[in-house]
């Protein structure tokens, strides 16, 4: 595949691009360096069911080119549709592809692509890791950008790579991995703190007293002896059995006194919140909707459509030529999936719209899936008139004619 072959740029359209000068300033940009790092972040359950959900949406998405012209849409047949919606390269396939950069876009706030080209034609997209990526930044004025280099860490040795090759989707922020590190560092210390008061029983529950005084050995071997028999959670239920002059006092103090459930309840409010995701999308228990497709919707405008929209302009700047952008074309996600609510949801916005006469009848069966019917109609309503603005004339559907100035026109019933 050639994974970082520069080729010949003599047939590669020109960019605006700015040039540096010797005199710049040099920014130096790193990504990454949190203090949570992705491997610890995804040992969180809320965190992992978040992104889950984000990724598995998006990454089932297809995205296809358009070409707007005048009023008219349409799709474009074109290889990149292939490399976004089948393979982005030789060793991924595209499902994979979105998936990886949705996540780094999430936990580093930047996803970067390396276009692979032949002069104009893209042959592959590669996802980059995000942490391993480096730029320096330079300016002559201290204002304006001159230019660009990138370094990546690969597979084998650093790398540099023409900033003029990437895709980079830019969410605006530093990741979640940095702005949300104060909670996720929470949610692993409570995750932890659970677990060895299961496994080991670290909170002390009870104290054992003994009539007499016991040596370092006897406190030594009681206590290893009771941990075998009671300590951790294989052993909760057991009846305790105690000899003589020894007695069990249990401390009234337990999980629930110290609201830890309650402490996780909020950490995992809190972890929905970094990510954009309706606590009611992973947990049933906070279902506010009264409709799958009303849940639908709001996960769409309010959890994807920002990350989508991201993707999209990116996109929309480094895979399309310029000539391409000045006679409208662009790429768009396709959603309409998401918005399919249940069967009988489904139904019922279909049976409106062809009450209405906004869709056929065919057109409706076709949303929902169902086989053409030999003959195809609209359902309009005679107990209407029907105003043509442009032509400043009014359509009565019952007389099969128009009314112009209060008459109906010559040859009308």
């Amino acid at each position: 595949m050639g994974f970082f072959n520069f080729f010949n740029q003599k047939d590669i359209e020109e960019r605006s691009f700015y040039s540096s000068n010797g005199q710049n300033l040099a920014i130096i940009s790193l990504l990454g360096g949190s203090h949570i790092t992705e491997e610890q972040a995804m040992k969180i359950p809320s965190v992992v069911a978040c992104m889950n959900l984000i990724e598995g949406t998006i990454s089932q998405l297809p995205i296809y080119l358009y070409q707007e012209n005048g009023q008219d849409v349409v799709k474009v047949p074109d290889k990149r549709n292939r490399l976004l919606n089948v393979e982005a390269n030789y060793f991924t396939n595209s499902q994979s592809f979105k998936r990886k950069i949705v996540k780094d876009y999430l936990f580093y706030g930047k996803a970067i692509i390396y276009v692979e080209r032949k002069g104009n034609t893209i042959v592959s997209l590669n996802a980059l890791n995000a942490k391993d990526v480096q730029f320096k930044q330079y300016t002559g004025d201290g204002i304006t950008l001159s230019n660009i280099e990138v370094t990546y860490n690969g597979l084998a040795t650093s790398v540099q790579l023409n900033y003029e090759d990437l895709i980079i989707i830019d969410s605006g922020n530093e990741g979640i991995l940095k702005y949300g590190v104060d909670t996720l560092e929470l949610a692993l210390e409570q995750n932890t703190y659970s677990s060895n008061l299961l496994k080991n029983g670290a909170l002390p529950i009870g104290v054992i007293q003994t009539m007499n005084r016991l040596s370092d050995t006897a406190i030594k071997r009681l206590r290893a002896g009771w941990e075998s028999l009671y300590g951790g959670s294989k052993n909760s239920g057991k009846t305790v059995i105690l000899e003589e002059g020894v007695e069990y006092k249990p401390i009234a103090l337990n999980p629930e006194q110290l609201q830890l459930t309650n402490s996780r309840k909020a950490t995992n409010a809190d972890i929905c919140k970094l990510f954009g995701v309706d606590e009611s999308l992973i947990n049933a228990e906070f279902n506010k909707y009264s409709a799958n497709s009303q849940q639908n919707l709001a996960y769409l405008q309010y959890t994807l459509a920002p990350i989508i929209a991201a993707i999209e302009s990116a996109f929309d700047k480094s895979m399309l030529l310029e000539s391409e952008k000045d006679n409208g074309y662009y790429f768009r996600f396709d959603t309409s999936e998401i918005l399919r609510g249940t069967p009988k949801e489904q139904i019922e916005s279909v049976g409106i719209a062809v009450e209405k006469g906004l869709l056929s009848v065919n057109e409706g069966r076709a949303v929902l899936d169902r086989n053409a019917i030999n003959k195809d109609y609209f359902m309009w309503s005679l107990g209407h008139v029907l105003y043509d603005a442009k032509k400043d004339e009014m359509i009565v559907p019952n007389m099969m004619g128009t009314i112009e100035d209060g008459k109906a026109k010559e040859g009308d019933n």
